[in-house]
């Protein structure tokens, strides 16, 4: 089977969940092709384990003589669809021209694509990827999916009818995915979106024994932005009553200066750590120092939210306590009391009780973390759903068809 998967940007550090599929589609055997619109981001750390994907990669640009000779060729079915989005996306004036940019680069990949023989085309996130997917069904007649996770389907919902609507399946992450697009994108059909959760490959992580009591680390992964909620996270800190506490902060984004100066300004430093984006060897060994995973998730600006954020599922694969928010799909994975500790968004006092309930009781924090271990080994298996994901592909997968050309 040949295999294509698109995405915006390449590498992403907090994406390692699309990347570790990818490399289970070619552990089953497909040939595959991982395109990027950005430029290849050397700003972000590609993490040792996602190195074969290089191999994968590529990017045909957003202009240029290649772009521009494609779309040429493919002029009337090109300006049909360029229609469409201004008819939908006009409103919204710079997500309108960001797609009609990507529907240029989709017809040069749509040209690869048809050299190369390709069966399926997934696209991650149904954002820009989607719509070049779309672009790429509509000039070739190639079959192509979508996952759908948070902010994507969230933010807005111009042009994701037509997107999602050409699709041979959706997938969404989570069960609160798949209603909010029922209940949102007309005429969607419910038998064709699959619920399948993000993945850890949990045979590769250890179930760790308990944390160490002293001295008590939190633990936050993830970007410095506004829906992380990192803001709620250190005033929640400022006012905690748990002895000799250590708080590690690993990710970075345009919010870092910002909550460094806040921290500062509550009295944190010596005891709160930014130590920027790391790789996934590093971040393991965060974890296994972590009597306690935060993830204070909020909704931010435009609606960006979390759908089940990834480094929730990676606390409890490696068998850490958890405190989340009751937010998006989140309730799915943070069962409260049950696999981790389940709090209001943005309440800081919540978030620090929480912290405290977890230091008072290591004991049943640990309970909840093996129990949420147990979870993510039933749901949130990589082996599993990564299969799931390709036996949908494989059933969706064809030559081109009638369609090419119109």
């Amino acid at each position: 089977m040949r295999l294509a998967v698109i995405v915006t940007e390449y590498p992403k550090t907090t994406e390692t969940f699309i990347l570790r599929d990818v490399l289970k589609f070619v552990e089953f055997g497909a040939e595959m092709r991982l395109y990027h619109l950005a430029p290849f981001n050397r700003s972000e750390v590609l993490h040792g384990f996602a190195e074969p994907t290089r191999a994968l990669a590529r990017h045909v640009g957003l202009a240029g003589p290649r772009v521009i000779s494609a779309a040429g060729r493919r002029f009337g079915t090109l300006g049909r669809q360029a229609a469409t989005i201004l008819h939908r996306q006009w409103p919204e004036p710079v997500l309108a021209a960001k797609s009609l940019v990507v529907a240029a680069a989709a017809a040069a990949i749509a040209r690869e694509l048809e050299d190369w023989g390709a069966d399926h085309l997934h696209a991650e996130f149904a954002g820009h990827p989607a719509t070049a997917a779309w672009i790429v069904h509509r000039l070739t007649g190639l079959p192509y999916s979508v996952s759908c996770r948070a902010h994507d389907i969230f933010r807005s919902q111009r042009l994701l009818s037509e997107k999602l609507g050409a699709a041979a399946f959706v997938r969404t992450v989570s069960e609160f995915g798949r209603d909010f697009l029922l209940r949102h994108v007309e005429g969607l059909d419910p038998g064709r979106i699959e619920v399948i959760h993000s993945s850890i490959d949990c045979d590769s992580i250890p179930a760790l024994p308990p944390p160490q009591h002293e001295p008590f680390r939190i633990l936050f992964v993830g970007s410095l932005q506004v829906r992380k909620g990192v803001e709620i996270l250190l005033d929640a800190l400022a006012r905690l009553s748990v002895p000799g506490w250590r708080c590690d902060i690993a990710g970075d984004g345009p919010d870092r200066a910002m909550l460094e100066a806040r921290a500062r300004s509550l009295g944190l430093q010596g005891r709160v750590r930014f130590l920027g984006s790391q790789d996934f060897e590093t971040i393991s060994r965060l974890y296994a120092g972590a009597s306690v995973v935060a993830v204070p998730s909020i909704i931010g600006p435009a609606g960006r939210t979390e759908g089940i954020p990834n480094v929730a599922i990676e606390g409890l694969a490696f068998q850490r306590p958890v405190i989340a928010t009751d937010l998006s799909g989140i309730p799915e994975l943070i069962r409260n009391r049950e696999t981790g500790l389940l709090i209001e968004p943005g309440s800081a006092e919540a978030l620090g009780r929480a912290i405290e309930e977890i230091h008072a009781d290591p004991d049943a924090a640990f309970r909840m973390a093996r129990r949420g271990r147990a979870l993510v080994e039933r749901e949130f298996s990589l082996a599993v759903n990564a299969r799931r994901q390709f036996d949908l592909f494989a059933a969706h997968g064809r030559a081109l068809g009638p369609e090419a050309g119109q």
